[in-house]
């Protein structure tokens, strides 16, 4: 008689949109236990709908395998506070949209006795047509990454094997290596769809198959929260050096524009020093109201509004970051320390 198999009970820690997407699927072939900080009623009818059951923290103890799904930024707290409730031999997973970050909270924070593994499902309910009501979705060749920290090879193939009977395409890689490609792929990709929108670049009746691709990023990047969204760039230690890429071959491409269409070289140069100075006004009118801001933090708290140490602090870091004469760097933001302080004196 053939021994029957016994399924690992695994809980899922959060009841949002992605938890939610997750308990949906794990619990057609598993138990599935949710723990959510808030036990309300509608929580348990929704996990009931799910398929799954709503428990109290303690009974985390009762998991083989613990999935977070908490926002990235509450992610180390909740590791803080599950790890030392698990126990020996289960397994913590992790499913931030970061990974160097969140994966070395992971070695920190939990006890050698058990296993630790780091994910990033590369979907969402958006992208895998998740419907809550009727409970299905469509998983067919979407990317899930593993980052293995401490995890045996037996329950990683186990793990990689019920993964991949999901149509899900697996990427084994390092917390490294996935942030620098994922400041591109998520980051950067939600940035230019939330600077679209804000932009006001939507669906218009004349339109081209390129811009109607343009648009497709729409529902895939602004259906997120903004916590996520911020999130995913504040904790990504390579999305502001792509973000600034971005920007500067903008001006580039901008320059090749204008160059093209002015017949002399002088009208050229002359438009392209109207849009930098332009730019510089609306930049300084920004500085200068942060510098406000400034002020008004200050005075709140009795401190004194100039700060000779923080200015030389400035000064040297600028001078050093550019090739400019040295000499004008500190004389320009002299001028500008100067007017920053009449806003912050009113």
């Amino acid at each position: 008689m053939k021994k029957q198999e016994i399924k690992p009970v695994i809980g899922v820690v959060g009841l949002g949109n992605f938890g939610t997407l997750a308990a949906s699927i794990l619990s057609k072939h598993f138990e599935v236990l949710i723990y959510h900080y808030r036990h309300k009623e509608e929580n348990v009818k929704r996990a009931e709908r799910i398929g799954a059951k709503l428990i109290e923290l303690e009974e985390i103890k009762n998991c083989d395998i613990v999935i977070l799904t908490t926002p990235i930024s509450e992610t180390e707290d909740t590791i803080k506070k599950i790890a030392p409730l698990m126990k020996d031999g289960s397994l913590l997973i992790d499913t931030c949209s970061v990974k160097v970050g969140p994966c070395d909270w992971l070695v920190k924070n939990t006890p050698k006795t058990i296993e630790i593994l780091g994910t990033h499902p590369m979907f969402g309910p958006t992208t895998s047509k998740f419907n809550f009501d009727e409970q299905t979705w469509n998983l067919n060749g979407l990317q899930i990454v593993l980052c293995p920290l401490r995890i045996s090879r037996k329950h990683l193939q186990s793990i990689e094997q019920f993964l991949k009977s999901l149509n899900l395409k697996i990427i084994t890689t390092s917390p490294k290596e996935h942030d620098k490609q994922n400041a591109k792929t998520l980051s950067f990709v939600h940035f230019v769809g939330r600077s679209l929108l804000a932009a006001g670049i939507g669906p218009q009746e004349i339109y081209t198959p390129g811009y109607s691709d343009l648009l497709k990023i729409l529902p895939h990047t602004t259906s997120d929260n903004w916590k996520l969204f911020y999130d995913m760039n504040n904790f990504n230690p390579y999305s502001d050096v792509i973000r600034e890429k971005f920007r500067d071959a903008g001006f580039e491409i901008e320059e090749k524009i204008i160059k093209h269409r002015q017949e002399s070289e002088l009208d050229a140069n002359r438009e392209l020093i109207d849009i930098i100075d332009t730019r510089i006004m609306k930049l300084l009118k920004k500085r200068f109201e942060c510098s406000k801001n400034i002020g008004d933090y200050k005075k709140e708290r009795g401190m004194k509004i100039i700060d000779p140490k923080r200015e030389d602090e400035i000064i040297k870091n600028k001078i050093k970051k550019s090739d400019l004469d040295g000499k004008f760097i500190k004389e320009l933001y002299k001028i500008i320390f100067n007017e920053s302080y009449k806003s912050q004196k009113k």
